[in-house]
């Protein structure tokens, strides 16, 4: 009797575990964020759970942008611009600047925060249409590189001589990366966020091994890659921009290393498992032509794809980005 009211109950456990299972539904939000579109889309069982984290998140982003905006004279990185000490930087501030340190260093200096002079200097030429002589450049160059101008010490941060930062090209990646831990800690078992074509993923769609996502090239080509959960993709370089000074087109992508602006016309894609450092690697790759360098700064990024194109097509490709 006893076994037989055993099975009766495991019956019915079963029954209502199989009958009650609730698929996940799929819930979209886009606001504009970070001077474009910062898209996330959610697997989640519940819509009103959904919308509260959607709601939630929005407003972390603006926290995090309050911190980290050089387009706003109130953030933290503008108060160091400008004060050139800071004795109460934020934990995400202090963080940033510590991965875009590491990233100096792993890129061999081609990513610099500190390259604000010379963007400035550049504006500056521009505005009075006046080529830069090479004596003026040097000078400016001589202003910038990351390790000489930043001082971090006991969480106190000093910019040098007229050190400023510019955190355009891995602000929005850690942003990204510090959005995925808010999400993933709140129990959405899949979600993917873009922002202005940077995206992340977390779990799969229902059914699904991988998250499918497009990019684009230079020569007009499309692909589709894709992520794992957790991995990341960046794209740079797709809306070119340019100065004109004295009739010559100028991009508005600076080389650290000689002060000038690039003059090829590439776009990079980079997978990584982590947004911040697709961001950083993809602007990075903007700036290189040498294959050589470019293999010599992926030596030093495990778990990390590439795709670069030109205007004829392919320039440089790591052998398992497709797959």
């Amino acid at each position: 009797m006893e076994i037989r009211k055993f099975f009766k109950i495991l019956v019915f456990i079963i029954t209502v575990l199989l009958t009650g299972k609730s698929h996940a539904k799929k819930f979209s939000y886009n606001e504009n964020k970070l001077g474009g579109n910062f898209k996330l889309i959610f697997f989640c069982s519940s819509k009103s759970k959904a919308d509260k984290i959607a709601n939630d998140t929005y407003l972390y982003i603006d926290v995090l942008n309050s911190i980290l905006s050089n387009y706003s004279s109130a953030s933290e990185i503008s108060h160091l611009n400008t004060k050139k000490i800071y004795k109460t930087p934020s934990n995400e501030l202090l963080e940033l600047l510590n991965d875009a340190q590491l990233a100096y260093n792993k890129t061999n200096g081609y990513f610099d925060i500190s390259i604000q002079p010379l963007i400035e200097f550049w504006n500056k030429a521009e505005r009075i249409n006046k080529i830069p002589t090479e004596r003026n450049l040097k000078k400016q160059a001589s202003k910038i590189g990351l390790n000489k101008v930043l001082n971090v010490t006991q969480n106190h941060l000093t910019l040098k001589g007229k050190g400023k930062l510019q955190l355009g090209g891995i602000a929005k990646g850690y942003i990204i990366d510090k959005v995925y831990k808010y999400i993933k800690d709140r129990g959405v078992s899949s979600f993917l966020i873009e922002a202005a074509g940077d995206i992340r993923v977390f779990g799969a769609p229902e059914n699904k091994k991988y998250w499918k996502v497009g990019i684009s090239s230079k020569n007009q080509s499309s692909y589709t890659i894709s992520l794992k959960s957790g991995q990341a993709v960046a794209t740079s370089g797709n809306t070119y921009r340019y100065r004109v000074i004295k009739g010559k087109k100028f991009s508005h992508i600076i080389n650290p290393k000689n002060g000038l602006p690039v003059t090829h016309n590439l776009s990079a894609s980079v997978i990584a498992d982590n947004a911040t450092t697709a961001d950083y690697l993809a602007s990075t790759f903007n700036i290189l032509t040498s294959k050589t360098e470019i293999q010599e700064i992926l030596n030093n990024h495990k778990d990390t794809e590439v795709l670069i194109f030109n205007t004829q097509g392919v320039f440089f490709k790591t052998e398992q980005f497709f797959n």
